[in-house]
């Protein structure tokens, strides 16, 4: 939903993607106002802050998405440096009844984000980490991929994202910034760890670190079998025939020897390929899958999302679906990716400890 700039003194923000907080306002950015932005803006903010219009050769950096399709637009970048920063352009815009967006990794898709058009995007460039060794807490500025949920391949040891935030430092768009945790603001730190996109900017989090498995380093097996086999975990095409193709990527936390005990029965099924590696954690997003899943990360062209949670795996559905998206596949360039993650940390949570629905059933990711 979207939530007018003249209801600002409610102090929420409206939702638009994973990680883009936003409002609606009714002023579309002209010249005038950009030559306002300049001056009336500029001299709020502190001397790490930028401002970045059309012209400039950073332009395209900052303004660039994921997917092109539905997307906002911008006469105006604002990066903030500091958490005054983020509240002197909040109130900025609400005053003047402007749209605007903030965002993270530029990787939202969310039809809704069409409707902020010629606004100020604020571009969330407040990074920092400092980490208390004696509590393990990590402060880190600005968020990611964190409100939604924040799966991930060690979840089943240490749970989701979420469940290791401890505090934020959240923007309201009233303008004011408060602390956000169990002890301050409880029901917004209820509803933020999961519909957290709904509330506010977050300028700061503190997260719970956990011990290093298998000291960072990770198996990883990636497996090609032909399209009559019924393995089902990612439907892509072969590369040189666009003739689709079954690959199994398999990434295990914990040494060579133990993660082929698990690896081992699909080697014996015979692949087209079977490629296993070690990888430490900062390799991996990049190096696994052959890289498929960082490609897929590129911002360029138009590409359009559709997403849904399985409770298991029917043999039955998943042939009939494979035929299918085959069939798709000749005219659609496209990929079908399901992703199975550990649960046990991820059930250990409280089912009504977040706003984070179905805890308890979402098994396998589509």
């Amino acid at each position: 939903m979207f939530l007018k700039a003249t209801l600002a003194s409610l102090g929420l923000l409206a939702a638009t993607s994973l990680a883009a907080p936003s409002i609606e306002g009714t002023t579309r950015l002209n010249t005038f106002e950009k030559r306002d932005v300049a001056s009336a803006l500029a001299a709020r903010l502190s001397r790490g802050a930028s401002i970045i219009f059309p012209q400039d050769a950073h332009w395209q950096h900052v303004t660039e998405r994921w997917t092109k399709y539905l997307a906002p637009s911008f006469q105006v970048a604002v990066e903030p440096a500091v958490e005054a920063d983020g509240v002197a352009i909040v109130k900025y815009a609400v005053a003047r009844n402007i749209s605007f967006l903030a965002q993270g990794g530029r990787h939202g898709y969310a039809p809704e984000l069409q409707k902020i058009q010629n606004g100020i995007l604020i571009n969330m460039q407040i990074d920092h980490v400092v980490v208390d060794k004696a509590t393990g807490i990590a402060t880190v500025g600005g968020e990611r991929a964190t409100l939604g949920g924040g799966h991930g391949r060690l979840q089943g040891l240490h749970g989701m994202t979420i469940d290791l935030l401890r505090r934020l430092r959240v923007v309201l768009a009233n303008g004011k910034a408060i602390n956000v945790s169990q002890h301050d603001n409880a029901d917004l730190f209820w509803g933020i760890r999961g519909a957290g996109q709904n509330y506010g900017i977050v300028v700061e989090a503190d997260f719970q670190t956990v011990p290093q498995v298998a000291h960072g380093l990770l198996y990883d097996m990636r497996a090609a079998f032909p399209p009559g086999l019924a393995v089902n975990i990612v439907f892509g095409a072969n590369t040189t025939t666009l003739k689709p193709v079954i690959f199994i990527n398999f990434v295990y936390a914990g040494s060579q020897s133990d993660g082929q005990r698990w690896s081992a029965p699909l080697k014996q099924l015979g692949p087209l390929l079977f490629v296993e590696n070690i990888y430490n954690w900062s390799e991996l997003p990049f190096k696994t899958a052959s890289g498929l899943i960082a490609a897929q990360c590129l911002k360029y062209g138009f590409k359009n999302t559709y997403s849904l949670n399985l409770a298991t795996f029917d043999t039955a559905t998943m042939r009939s679906v494979y035929t299918s998206w085959g069939n798709f596949l000749a005219a659609n360039p496209s990929t079908l990716l399901f992703e199975v993650f550990g649960q046990q940390a991820v059930r250990a949570a409280p089912d009504k400890g977040s706003a984070f629905p179905n805890r308890m059933f979402s098994k396998i990711l589509v």
